[in-house]
């Protein structure tokens, strides 16, 4: 059944060709409908909010490419096989069988990047240099049921940024190779690694992995947007160890959950259901463990300038499970955001807020405040040679990629 779901590099690029012909450059599957893929997407989520809600539901029979597509942009393809190996999860056959090469897979993928990445952050360590392990790398292991569960196209470190240099040094020296760059994050490939997916229909044993290394945690989903400052938490001062090598560290809450609605929030090709429901883990996790505060999340994202930007993701982590963020801190991020970010989310469905072809004009310019703002977002929109143009190239390609789930 594996065969049926791999693609060469060959098919990739062929792909790629007929959807640049096709006027939607991004949609690399003629085969399946927006449609039928917004349908399974639909289910997905519906299964997922009952299975968080402490039911035991039934995937209801979808066309079989576009389950497989829907559980593979959405993230959730190997979580899906999890739960229905739990017996938390009821299902016909034929998608059980589905969702098991989901799982098999990913379990795979998480084997090889797993060791990967623990010689990266033990490299980094050894050469005296404080390393965060953030997002995924961190969540995998912290909070879903197997770590094969979260996947992830790369591993996301944080350095100090005054040891940026030193950092890069040490993945030049492991045999990496920089394959994007700009003011506050540079990307890091092993060399001679294959750069297309072993599949675009779920996440396959050999797609292709890297290194996000990040010099500050301050963000902005746009040219345009307002500058998010999470470095003013300061984010070494206070952290826990990670789960897989306690010498490097991980964020504490709230900053924590703060940095990862951020994040999510900061673009809908990369607002997956799978990060949603990373989100909805953490709360009740740390909520139940005492360790998250929400007078204390208000305080540094009003600090930072972190209210607006974490409002999408947190508003539709409440649409999936309703009761999760509490309304008092829904209001305080609806009040500091955009209104036409307000407007856009509450259009959205947690199951295809997600864009894998496009986005619209309205959502390109959400994040766009003030007469500096649109000059700043103007120019980097006509002005190839801005500094965060090739950043923005290498998100493109990323996702052309088939690499959706981050």
């Amino acid at each position: 059944m594996l065969a049926a779901f791999e693609t060469d590099a060959e098919e990739f690029r062929t792909r790629r060709t007929m959807a640049r012909r096709s006027g939607s450059p991004a949609w690399l599957w003629p085969e399946v409908p927006q449609s039928s893929w917004a349908e399974a997407a639909t289910e997905i989520s519906r299964v997922a909010a009952s299975v968080l809600g402490g039911e035991r539901p039934f995937v209801s029979p979808c066309d079989t490419k576009a389950l497989s597509l829907a559980c593979y942009t959405t993230g959730v393809g190997p979580l899906l096989g999890w739960w229905v190996q739990a017996e938390i999860l009821r299902t016909d056959a034929e998608t059980g069988a589905l969702l098991d090469i989901h799982l098999e897979q990913s379990r795979l993928r998480h084997a090889r990047v797993s060791a990967l990445s623990r010689e990266i952050v033990r490299r980094l360590r050894t050469a005296g240099l404080d390393t965060l392990v953030l997002k995924g790398g961190h969540t995998a292991h912290a909070y879903f049921p197997d770590p094969a569960t979260r996947p992830s196209s790369d591993l996301d470190l944080l350095v100090r940024s005054d040891e940026a240099g030193d950092a890069q040094a040490v993945l030049d020296s492991a045999g990496f190779k920089c394959v994007g760059c700009q003011a506050r994050e540079s990307s890091w490939a092993p060399a001679g690694q294959a750069p297309d997916p072993g599949s675009l229909w779920l996440v396959h044993a050999d797609d292709p992995w890297s290194v996000d290394l990040h010099s500050s945690l301050d963000f902005s989903a746009s040219s345009g947007g307002p500058l998010v400052r999470l470095d003013g938490a300061r984010p070494f001062d206070e952290c826990e160890p990670w789960p897989l090598d306690p010498t490097a560290g991980v964020l504490r809450e709230p900053l924590f959950l703060l940095h990862l609605a951020v994040h999510a929030s900061g673009g809908f090709h990369s607002l997956t259901l799978l990060r949603m429901i990373e989100l909805v883990l953490v709360i009740r996790k740390d909520s139940a463990a005492g360790v998250l505060s929400w007078d204390e999340f208000l305080r540094i994202a009003e600090q930072t300038n972190a209210l607006g930007a974490a409002y999408p993701a947190l508003r539709l982590c409440e649409k999936l499970m309703p009761g999760t963020v509490p309304g008092r801190v829904l209001d305080r991020c609806a009040l500091a955001a955009p209104p036409r970010v307000r407007r856009i989310v509450e259009r959205l469905e947690p199951a295809t807020a997600q864009r894998i072809d496009r986005t619209s004009i309205s959502e390109h310019f959400m994040w766009v405040t003030g007469v500096s703002g649109w000059m700043r977002q103007l120019g980097s929109d006509l002005v190839p040679g801005s500094s965060l143009w090739p950043v923005y190239q290498a998100r493109a390609y990323r996702l052309l990629r088939g690499r959706i789930s981050r």
